[in-house]
């Protein structure tokens, strides 16, 4: 997340949501006393890392400040995908990092295990890894620090409900990019990207870049797993 004390606004990040160029972009703003990588959080008691859920970050200090929130959100489909490809180079740079303690590489380091476990079982085929994640795994934010592919709305809404201040979109993110720095009163920063998988947007089904490399299966499941995205951002199912 990024925390600005000085200009009062928070801006949370969801996995996958251009959180990097968001960073990039506004670091200069950021005054969080947490770490951005994994990180034991006395106020949790556990590791999280930059992509903490608005449950989180209500239960530390900063929470209770009353500052403007914001997070940009992204198409379930493409999102998904993105995430997917975003396994496989954490799977070999996350255990080249240097960690905080051992403790931490070891619970890091048999996480990214798990998620090699499933890549390798699905031949690094998307249709057959998204068909066979079991359901927990997107569920349960606290079961697995290094599979953050929880619903967007786990950063925005509260019971259903949204509860932060501005959501933007990845789909139209210099427009909205431009939208939040004139609500949180901040220049609008110069244009730099971070963490690009792949160039720019091609053809595909609906407003979705990647769903025409699915299949219907997979679509359904993705469907199924992210209905309170579909709902909450008024994305266009497939």
């Amino acid at each position: 997340m990024i925390l600005s004390h000085r200009h009062k606004f928070v801006i949370l990040a969801p996995w996958k949501t251009a959180s990097s160029t968001l960073w990039l972009r506004l670091s200069a703003y950021d005054e969080s006393p947490y770490s951005g990588y994994f990180d034991f959080n006395p106020h949790l008691n556990r590791v999280v890392h930059q992509h903490l859920t608005l449950a989180d970050f209500r239960m530390l200090p900063e929470g209770r400040l009353g500052y403007t929130t914001a997070a940009f959100v992204r198409n379930p489909y493409d999102r998904v995908y993105s995430g997917f490809l975003q396994l496989q180079r954490d799977v070999i740079e996350q255990p080249k990092e240097v960690f905080p303690s051992e403790w931490i590489r070891d619970l890091v380091t048999d996480q990214l295990a798990d998620i090699a476990r499933r890549l390798i079982t699905a031949g690094y085929d998307f249709n057959r890894w998204i068909l066979a994640l079991p359901e927990y795994e997107i569920r349960e934010a606290g079961r697995n620090s290094s599979m953050p592919l929880h619903p967007a709305s786990y950063w925005t809404h509260e019971a259903g409900r949204q509860s932060i201040d501005f959501v933007g979109k990845v789909e139209h993110f210099e427009d909205d990019v431009e939208r939040l720095c004139a609500r949180i009163g901040i220049p609008l920063p110069e244009t730099e990207n971070a963490n690009v998988t792949d160039g720019l947007p091609e053809p595909g089904l609906g407003t979705s870049r990647y769903a025409s490399r699915m299949s219907r299966d997979a679509i359904e499941r993705i469907n199924h797993l992210f209905a309170e995205d579909f709902t909450a951002f008024g994305y266009e199912r497939v």
